[in-house]
């Protein structure tokens, strides 16, 4: 019996001695598992949603505390039955966190810290100023990505000024109309910004700007007549007082040249234009003006090249001519227009009222032929005449002022000088714009064409001149001598005083490749020369 009595005592001992089992989490030494974050959620700028998972459901509750910058605040115990909390006091502008931890009794877990939350206020976005005339402004931006600003503030400056407050504006308007004048200084350029605030604090600032009078776009260049130019511009912005408009001509410098054009004005035309002369138009508001526009130039007559006066060796170059195309001699020229194709069938008709043409092609795009060199003088001073200028020749005895500003035929030196390329003709080529694929330039007898091409078919010379050579003989102004070069004046050349015939240059659509040359000189009886390949191109004086 007390054998019995001892055993039982000793398994008494040694059950005392076994480490005690700890389930509860109330127990001392029990280990504490940390709670695991899943989540935190921008609610406003000043509510933040922490959400957790936690396997334990019979604790005391949860320990959250919140970081502003630097500074953790004060410890918060929350139901242990909560897995989520709504923090409705989160600092504005600031980068802030929070940790949590389980508790229970004196047992608690570590702290488990969330990612740092950056709680700037968002700028608003897509900020643009689009102008309703001189002194106002529609404004408006898009609206941030977190809800619970108090509004916008909207400031504004002129030029290099301050800025300065316009606007306070309640929340959730995205627009704003800013009307205003200023006239204390001169302008230029608007700029604006504006910023979200949420009591004390601000987001940055988004800028956007404006120029106070914008300038005109588009200007564009037409050519009415002679001398006579129209432009025309885009402009929308309403409120101004008119246009100012600048010219310079060639190497000048630019000077106003048109002021006080109507604000509702998007046209206006120049009677004294000149080769070269530039423009560009700007508006203005006041004593406010807008910058410039784009320039454009004035490049001379509508269907016509500009040749540049200069001095050339006119003359066979090759030695391959005949003895009228010697000697080589030194001749300057001033600057003139020559028309850019020979005169077409459809302008002689419209112009003279028939068309003398036929069998050698016929159509409005064809050079007339079967002119004589009266018939082709009684154009120019037609032409002259509808367009304003004064006639060159006296039809009574057929003499050419060559100062007058209407249409001529051309001398034989300006012929040759711009065949060759005007101030070009060191390239010393031997047709009008090439010396070895004559095919390419030139409709003439070894193309077998049968009769005249459509003017421009083929390549234009160095000047954007067609059909110099082959197509048809052309008329110029001089009289035929074979000896001229002999006797001929250096400056401005216009031939022989008198003569039975009158000079025809280039070759025709029936001719070879000799007769085709550049130098090449021939003549017409001046009434009786009417031909099948015989037509004509006109020139003008530049002064």
């Amino acid at each position: 019996m007390k054998y019995f009595a001892l055993i039982a005592v000793l398994c008494l001992l040694l059950s005392c001695s076994e480490e005690p089992t700890r389930n509860n989490p109330y127990d001392p030494g029990f280990d504490m598992p940390e709670p695991e974050i899943s989540g935190l959620d921008d609610i406003s700028l000043t509510s933040k949603l922490l959400s957790w998972d936690y396997e334990l459901d019979n604790i005391e509750g949860f320990m959250i505390s919140r970081r502003d910058d630097n500074v953790w605040q004060e410890e918060l115990l929350v139901s242990p039955d909560a897995r989520t909390w709504l923090d409705t006091a989160a600092a504005v502008n600031k980068h802030i966190q929070y940790k949590i931890k389980a508790v229970a009794g004196e047992n608690e877990s570590e702290y488990v810290n969330s990612v740092i939350m950056d709680n700037t206020i968002t700028a608003p976005t897509n900020f643009s100023v689009v102008q309703v005339n001189v002194h106002c402004y529609d404004l408006s931006w898009g609206q941030d990505h977190i809800v619970g600003e108090d509004g916008f503030i909207l400031e504004r400056k002129i030029e290099e000024g301050e800025y300065i407050q316009i606007a306070v504006l309640e929340e959730n308007m995205d627009s704003y109309h800013d009307e205003w004048e200023d006239d204390s200084r001169e302008i230029n350029y608007v700029f604006y910004r504006v910023k979200a605030l949420l009591g004390e604090e601000q987001s940055i600032y988004i800028y956007a700007s404006n120029q106070i009078i914008e300038a005109p776009g588009n200007l564009t260049l037409e050519i009415i007549n002679l001398n006579e130019i129209k432009l025309t511009w885009d402009y929308e912005l309403e409120g101004i007082t008119g246009f100012r408009i600048e010219k310079k001509a060639e190497d000048g410098i630019w000077e106003l040249y048109a002021d006080n054009i109507t604000a509702g004005s998007r046209e206006w035309e120049d009677d004294n234009s000149h080769i070269y002369d530039s423009y560009r138009i700007k508006a203005f508001y006041q004593e406010y003006e807008s910058d410039n526009s784009n320039e454009v130039m004035y490049y001379g007559i509508e269907g016509m090249i500009y040749v540049v006066g200069g001095t050339f060796e006119m003359g066979d170059q090759f030695n391959e001519g005949d003895s009228d195309e010697l000697p080589v001699h030194d001749v300057t020229l001033s600057s003139f227009y020559i028309s850019k194709y020979e005169v077409t069938q459809g302008e002689y008709e419209e112009l003279m009222g028939s068309n003398p043409a036929h069998d050698y092609g016929v159509g409005d795009d064809y050079p007339v032929y079967y002119v004589t060199w009266y018939d082709v003088v009684e154009y120019c001073n037609a032409l002259s005449e509808q367009k304003g200028l004064t006639p060159c020749y006296n039809l009574n005895d057929w003499s050419c002022n060559f100062s007058a500003d209407g249409f001529r035929l051309p001398t034989e030196a300006e012929w040759e000088y711009a065949a060759r390329g005007g101030v070009n003709w060191v390239d010393n080529f031997k047709y009008c714009g090439t010396t070895e694929n004559l095919g390419d330039y030139a409709n003439y007898a070894e193309n077998d064409p049968g009769g005249t091409a459509v003017v421009g078919s083929k390549l234009p010379n160095q000047l954007g001149i067609y059909d110099m050579s082959g197509n048809l003989w052309e008329w110029c102004n001089d009289w035929y001598l074979d000896s001229y070069y002999s006797s001929s004046p250096e400056d401005n050349p216009t031939g022989p005083n008198s003569g039975s015939l009158h000079v025809d240059r280039g070759g025709s659509w029936d001719t070879y490749a000799y007769r085709c040359r550049a130098t090449e000189r021939d003549g017409a009886g001046t009434g009786s020369g009417c031909s099948n390949g015989l037509g004509f191109r006109v020139t003008r004086s530049s002064n």
